[in-house]
């Protein structure tokens, strides 16, 4: 590994610390992304200096430091304009809350360091002549593609269960197995994530769910994401009775999450993920006598919000998902006005998003359900059309508006908006397109 990989400022405080007499290394992710070709977002150190020399050196030399987890061993460095946090190997005390240590001790000896971290594929260091030090396997598990937990994998999920999630978000954006050890512990600990903040378990499950091998490790983690979403359960193995579809609901849902567009990071639309899991997650509790279920978009928006809500997820995540899962199963007829009624209904970028979604649901169906992707394209077809021609979607987008009604001798009050009701009811009967000339033709037709 090329010592050039490492930002210049990172090298600084490695070597002003080394040659004060310390260890510092590069540590966690930042090691873990250099070793398999990515680039950094942050870099992290961590030191055999204690926190008070950490601070000494640094300042001796003219950089700023900011206290800002004294209490746990961390420094912060401003240098040229960058912050790069600087933690004094420690060695964690006891949890009792399953995610942070009631108190740490200092430590000079990386090898405790070491044992504190989650998995092997974080547990490395790199120093600043660009050698990595590994001292758990982890270059050996990157290369075979595992997330493994350091040391005993029980006892790390039980030290901070929010691991957990990580682990599956790693593996999510990775594409790695997770070894066979740390799984069953994962499994066995799920139960302990009741204990975690909402707001840390929705950060975890908003980056696995937006990653590109998210449905991989949702069919294998089930029984972990049960905690989270009990009805994910239900979908798995559930047989949908349906000439129009060939696998059970969790096995089409993956697949919709599949079928999602990715943007150049690989990565989906977090509204869009969360819509395509829920979007079909009703349908076990919605099954009717005769093999339908009917209600399932609506039941299943409600359930989406439930968790979503419980997530503590932002409420712009919220009302998109629950929209996108109410409305996936509705379709305009293929005509012009039923096509304009519906987007002005929903919103043109509503509509935009939701026929993505329907898209994957569709290419997700047997070959028989597939055969309504004729009827979407020449929705989406008709849509792209009115696009073209400037249509309003809403009384706003006309190119009217009620200082014109006025100014053709309509007092100011309630009729004004009548009126541009009715001008936008006559558009999108395709009386009158959005062209001011004949919009105002039509107005005074209207008043005379």
């Amino acid at each position: 590994m090329r010592m050039m990989r490492i930002p210049g400022y990172c090298r600084k405080i490695l070597t002003l610390l080394n040659d004060a007499g310390y260890e510092c290394y590069v540590v966690g992710g930042a090691v873990r992304d250099l070793v398999t070709g990515k680039i950094p977002s942050d870099y992290d150190l961590t030191t055999s200096a204690l926190p008070d020399e950490t601070v000494s050196v640094l300042n001796g030399s003219g950089i700023r430091t900011v206290p800002t987890g004294i209490r746990h061993g961390t420094v912060t460095a401003v240098i040229d304009g960058n912050p790069v946090e600087i933690t004094t190997y420690r060695i964690d005390g006891s949890y009792q809350d399953h995610r942070r240590p009631d108190h740490v001790d200092f430590s000079r000896n990386i090898e405790e360091d070491v044992r504190r971290r989650d998995f092997t594929m974080n547990a490395l260091y790199l120093d600043k002549d660009g050698r990595v030090v590994d001292l758990t396997g982890g270059l050996d598990d990157i290369r075979s593609g595992l997330i493994r937990a350091v040391g005993d994998p029980s006892l790390r999920f039980e030290e901070d269960a929010l691991r957990i999630m990580r682990g599956l978000r790693f593996a999510a954006a990775t594409g790695f197995d997770i070894e066979g050890r740390t799984y069953d512990a994962m499994i066995s600990s799920a139960h302990l994530l009741t204990d975690i903040a909402a707001e840390r378990i929705s950060a975890e499950f908003c980056g696995l769910m937006t990653a590109p091998y998210a449905s991989r490790v949702i069919r294998t983690s089930v029984p972990i994401l049960k905690v989270i979403i009990p009805e994910l359960e239900e979908c798995q193995g559930f047989d949908q009775r349906s000439p129009y579809h060939d696998k059970d609901v969790l096995e089409h849902t993956l697949d919709v999450l599949d079928n999602l567009p990715r943007g150049g990071d690989g990565r989906r639309d977090l509204s869009l993920a969360m819509a395509a899991l829920f979007h079909d997650i009703a349908k076990p509790r919605c099954l009717q006598t005769d093999g339908h279920m009917r209600d399932h978009p609506l039941i299943g928006s409600v359930i989406a919000e439930r968790v979503l809500k419980d997530l503590r997820c932002r409420s712009s995540l919220i009302s998109d998902t629950t929209r996108l899962v109410r409305y996936h199963d509705q379709y305009a007829s293929p005509d012009r006005i039923s096509v304009h009624r519906f987007m002005c209904g929903c919103g043109k970028e509503f509509v935009k998003k939701l026929v993505v979604l329907q898209k994957a649901d569709i290419l997700a169906h047997s070959e028989r359900g597939r055969q309504r992707i004729d009827l979407l394209n020449r929705l989406i077809s008709i849509g792209k059309e009115l696009s073209g021609e400037g249509a309003a979607f809403s009384v706003s987008e006309l190119k009217i508006d009620g200082n014109d009604i006025r100014e053709a001798g309509v007092s100011p009050g309630p009729e004004v908006g009548l009126i541009l009701s009715r001008l936008m009811e006559d558009h999108i009967n395709d009386i009158v397109p959005n062209v001011r000339e004949e919009l105002l033709a039509r107005l005074k037709f209207i008043i005379c």
